[in-house]
């Protein structure tokens, strides 16, 4: 029971009903006070009356008539009584109204009873109206809310600034809005993603494919020679996998914006996964005569999905690779403290320019300065969806002419 009373309103409608009744007793009590008093005062004019018409008659009798007034008589004396009055025909069965001041006290006894009764109702009544019109004026206003918030508005709020179970109400349903809210919010995020993953897709695809068809109509329309014949076929599969490696791209940036891809992770060393993605590299290093120096301090476990991870370090790796001239160096180093666990890749290449540099990790974003045609500005936007993923940051310092430093951080907290 005490659940409901945290409910002010219960408080107040159960304090004001226990002060109605104490008040209805209280006054039925004075009143029946007041009546008993009168009748006292009706039993005494009515015996003096009587007293007097006898000390008339004997007024020797008077000594001894007033002890029998004050005293209670027998059994015996109120049975002789009661045959006396009998025989003259007074008894119990006749009117009210032959019996003066008994009637008039019954009188003024039953409409005093009903007067504060009708008092009373009138009380709860207005008091009840009071009180669930004060409800339902909540309630129509959770209503009206809840109307306006399956029409799209969003912004109300309904306000409880006391304890009870309206409150939880308010409560209940503000949370319920912003649910809805955000959930409508990310179905149409979802759905320009989508769009915008499409148009990307079809943007990205149409160069690659306008020239495998402008190849294959030449070797339908010409006569070559095989060797001709053998360079249009080529140019056509590396087409083919460059338009592969485009579509498993994009479908893992876009797994990995909406949420949909479960990492596997464990508490491996994250020194041998950087190793791997360096290993992994290896025939662009020596095509480009490059050197990697890797500084590792001390071995370092983390929480990660080795395979995603060494991803991501792979795509930033690669680009200092293609964006460091011949014979270039590039160094790595590896640390942690006790906030964050860090990979620094730092290359002498070309640099990216400043106006370029806060936009190299958003997808599809080539540098203007950029002298690879081939570049499709997807590496980088990956490698950062995976990092992110991983509770960690990543960004970018570099200045024309003197090389980009990388920096991945993954936060222990």
């Amino acid at each position: 029971m005490k659940d409901y009373f945290i409910n002010p309103e219960l408080k107040k409608s159960s304090l004001v009903l226990v002060f109605l009744m104490s008040s209805f007793l209280i006054i039925t009590s004075i009143v029946f006070k007041h009546h008993h008093n009168q009748l006292k005062e009706d039993y005494i004019r009515s015996l003096g009356a009587i007293t007097v018409r006898i000390i008339e008659k004997e007024p020797s009798l008077e000594k001894e008539i007033i002890p029998l007034i004050t005293r209670e008589a027998s059994e015996e004396e109120i049975i002789k009584g009661m045959d006396i009055l009998n025989s003259y025909g007074l008894s119990g069965e006749l009117d009210n109204h032959l019996f003066p001041y008994i009637d008039r006290t019954i009188y003024i006894n039953n409409y005093s009873v009903v007067f504060i009764f009708v008092i009373m109702v009138l009380t709860l009544f207005i008091m009840n109206w009071f009180q669930h019109a004060f409800f339902y004026k909540r309630i129509r206003s959770l209503t009206m809310a809840a109307k306006r918030v399956v029409e799209g508005e969003y912004n109300l709020s309904i306000e409880e600034d006391k304890e009870g179970d309206f409150s939880k109400l308010a409560t209940s349903f503000n949370s319920m809005r912003e649910i809805i809210r955000n959930n409508l919010e990310q179905l149409q995020e979802e759905k320009e993603f989508l769009v915008n993953l499409l148009s990307d897709i079809s943007h990205q695809l149409k160069t690659p494919l306008s020239s495998m068809i402008v190849y294959n109509d030449i070797m339908l329309q010409k006569e070559l020679s095989r060797e001709k014949r053998e360079v249009f076929l080529i140019n056509n599969q590396n087409q083919l996998s460059r338009m592969d490696w485009l579509i498993k791209s994009i479908l893992k940036l876009a797994k990995l914006d909406a949420k949909a891809i479960e990492f596997y992770k464990e508490n491996l060393s994250l020194n041998d996964t950087l190793k791997d993605s360096i290993e992994g590299l290896e025939d662009k290093v020596l095509g480009g005569r490059l050197t990697i120096n890797m500084v590792e301090k001390d071995q370092i476990a983390f929480i990660h999905d080795r395979l995603w991870i060494e991803e991501a370090l792979i795509n930033i790796i690669k680009n200092s690779i293609e964006h460091s001239p011949q014979g270039g160096v590039i160094n790595i180093e590896l640390y942690e403290n006790p906030v964050y666990r860090r990979i620094t890749i730092e290359d002498n290449g070309e640099g990216i320019g400043e106006e370029d540099l806060p936009n190299i990790f958003k997808r599809f974003y080539k540098g203007k300065t950029s002298k690879k045609s081939d570049s499709i500005g997807i590496g980088l936007a990956l490698a950062k969806s995976i990092v992110e993923s991983h509770n960690g940051s990543i960004e970018a310092h570099s200045k024309i002419g003197k090389g980009t430093k990388f920096v991945v951080t993954f936060f222990k907290y």
